[in-house]
């Protein structure tokens, strides 16, 4: 997103009249150097700040990657033994999952995390 602020800068300083100009041309006055300043600043600043949507998006995964360690696992333990490993992704998992913000999404999210740490009580793994 960067890149796009950076190559639509031109645009921008053309738009408001900081743009190189002819030396035929007056010289644009200086409100316009001030104004594409401020505007470049924003949107900077927009493109910095985390939209809603990529927050969600971003605590879904997180979500779903615990629903689908605890699908290995039960893959694991359908052949018959539940690996090491397996058990200790799961409890890194539930050791550094944090709850969402969001209701709808934290709500499975702790079905989620309850039965990761069923899982580890059973293998007598804690968190």
């Amino acid at each position: 997103m960067l890149r796009a602020l950076i190559v639509a800068l031109p645009d921008v300083a053309k738009a408001v009249g900081t743009a190189p100009h002819d030396a035929g041309r007056a010289p644009p006055p200086a409100g316009g150097v001030l104004a594409a300043s401020t505007s470049v600043q924003m949107l900077i600043a927009l493109s910095a700040a985390e939209p809603a949507v990529d927050r969600r998006r971003r605590m879904a995964a997180d979500a779903d990657k615990g629903l689908r360690q605890l699908e290995r696992l039960h893959r694991d333990l359908l052949q018959g033994v539940a690996s090491p490993g397996r058990l200790r992704e799961l409890g890194e998992w539930a050791a550094l999952h944090a709850p969402p913000d969001d209701p709808e999404l934290a709500a499975i999210a702790r079905e989620i995390d309850v039965r990761v740490r069923v899982e580890l009580a059973k293998h007598e793994r804690l968190v």
